[in-house]
């Protein structure tokens, strides 16, 4: 009788923990097979980081590049896990032992944040990148290409991040469109040529890029190689501020602002560069709060008001 009762006691304890991903320091599982972590990498992207850890977590544990890449990511974004810079590196470390190749962009990126919790080295990001670009992963030429733009981690070399910018372009990389782009209408690191760099953001846009979308929007508002066209300028940028492009937002705002497309909307104006300010990166956020004080001029506390308020619409 006694023990009866010891036993569901037990069970009752036992039941009432709630599952938890498991902790890479637990005695791993039986390692899972390519499909199981395949789909626990599916269900990591829809979000349901907890149920993909119990996969991914024992998988990576086994050895499993892929499943390494994951976990880092999970630990530097604090998906399933609590966030952990050190951890995510460490991770990421095995599986770019293994010469996997987002493992070593993730690396790249990584030394080259400039986050304030994580110490810089551009030098080291740049040699992991290279490592990443020699497997051909496109994302690895763009983050590359950037650094020779900056002269981060060696001089300033438009002529190299170009060709960088070049080869991911026909690797099909959106990023890149928009970068080769705006070197080829400021023509640094390759010839001044606006309908190329036009063909260039009309690709990127027509595969939905934000970025693509705000620099065609930008032809069109100009006239660069293209007849001036306001309205679709204007339709580009609603487009890309859409997507939670800032630039596009401003830009927007000063059209709607400006009353060049036949009306105005100063309060709608001033809403857009708000929402530029909040979903701009934080080195770029001076630059649209200097704009968002320009289209705010004239706008008394009413108006401001209004424009607050339509901008939280605009966010959700």
């Amino acid at each position: 009788m006694h023990r009866f009762f010891l036993i569901i006691v037990f069970t009752l304890i036992f039941l009432s923990f709630p599952l938890h991903a498991q902790d890479p320091k637990d005695e791993p599982n039986p390692s899972p097979s390519q499909e199981q972590i395949a789909e626990a990498r599916l269900q990591y992207i829809a979000g349901d980081h907890g149920t993909a850890l119990l996969i991914i977590i024992p998988a990576a544990v086994a050895g499993d590049a892929n499943a390494q890449n994951i976990l880092g990511a999970a630990y530097e974004d604090g998906k399933g896990v609590a966030p952990d810079l050190a951890s995510a590196q460490a991770w990421w470390e095995k599986a770019a032992a293994q010469e996997f190749d987002k493992a070593l962009y993730n690396l790249g990126r990584l030394h080259a944040s400039d986050r304030p919790d994580y110490p810089t080295d551009h030098k080291r990001a740049a040699a992991y990148l290279d490592r990443a670009i020699a497997l051909g992963y496109s994302e690895a030429f763009v983050d590359r290409a950037r650094l020779h733009e900056l002269g981060r981690g060696g001089p300033v070399d438009d002529v190299a991040a170009a060709g960088l910018y070049r080869q991911a372009v026909e690797l099909g990389n959106l990023r890149a469109m928009s970068r080769l782009g705006n070197m080829h209408v400021e023509g640094r690191g390759v010839e001044e040529d606006l309908p190329r760099a036009l063909a260039l953001f009309g690709q990127a846009a027509m595969l939905g890029d934000a970025t693509g979308l705000s620099n065609l929007g930008a032809m069109y508002e100009h006239g660069y190689a293209v007849g001036r066209d306001l309205v679709a300028a204007l339709a580009l940028y609603e487009k890309a501020a859409g997507l939670g492009n800032p630039q596009a937002a401003v830009n927007l705002g000063y059209l709607l602002a400006g009353g060049r497309i036949g009306w105005a909307d100063p309060v709608g104006g001033y809403a857009w560069c708000l929402v530029a300010v909040e979903r701009a990166h934080p080195g770029e956020r001076g630059g649209f709060e200097a704009d968002c004080a320009e289209l705010g001029k004239g706008l008394d506390e009413t108006a401001r008001t209004q424009a607050n308020a339509r901008a939280g619409e605009l966010m959700h």
